[in-house]
């Protein structure tokens, strides 16, 4: 399991600056990851969908340097080969990530409560959807005009998947929704224990 440990840092920070769901980011080959133009190509995604995804000058500069230090390994890399790699050159297992993502937590004092009540490295996407929909109320853009924006962005085939992201953004940050018209807020139906994709 320690074979892992030098990627953790770096694959939270891709999971968290872009909201990609881990089995998209570990996936990742190569040459899905373009520093130069500061993206990357979702390819296996849930849904089948291709998408291009953004990042900041800052994820791809720390990605820049976990490569620096990943080309130090002894191990043959080429474009088809994964982007996150264990220290034996072989592609990042989900269970081992998750057994890190406890030990990071714990470090951090955050009670793990199971599975199904967490917190997940699923929750590292809500986490990124509820700070973009924050940003965008913050800079006067209507939550339900941009709403297809963020569902395409995140892979998402419906709008109502993205949906719970604005009542669970309008729960966390109360005042920085109040000027959104409350008429609106009802346009889509409020879910009772939603599941967000």
């Amino acid at each position: 399991m320690t074979s892992i440990i030098f990627i953790v840092p770096i694959l939270l920070r891709v999971l968290y600056g872009t909201g990609i769901r881990i089995g998209e980011a570990l996936s990742l080959q190569n040459k899905d990851v373009n520093l130069s133009e500061s993206c990357i190509l979702v390819k296996d995604s849930k849904n089948g969908k291709q998408r291009i995804i953004p990042i900041s000058k800052s994820l791809s500069a720390a990605c820049q340097d976990y490569l620096y230090h990943r080309e130090k390994l002894p191990v043959l890399q080429s474009g088809d080969s994964p982007f996150f790699i264990s220290l034996n050159g072989s592609a990042t297992v989900h269970h081992t990530f998750y057994c890190w993502f406890r030990i990071v937590l714990r470090a951090a004092g955050i009670p793990y409560t199971g599975n199904y009540r967490g917190p997940r490295i699923h929750d590292i996407r809500h986490t990124f959807s509820c700070h973009a929909l924050a940003k965008m109320a913050e800079s006067g853009v209507d939550l339900y005009t941009s709403l297809p924006v963020l569902s395409t962005y995140l892979g998402h085939q419906s709008l109502n998947a993205t949906n719970g992201y604005v009542r669970l953004t309008a729960a966390m940050y109360p005042d920085l929704l109040k000027d959104v018209d409350m008429i609106c807020l009802n346009v889509f139906p409020n879910i009772e224990n939603y599941e967000t994709n």
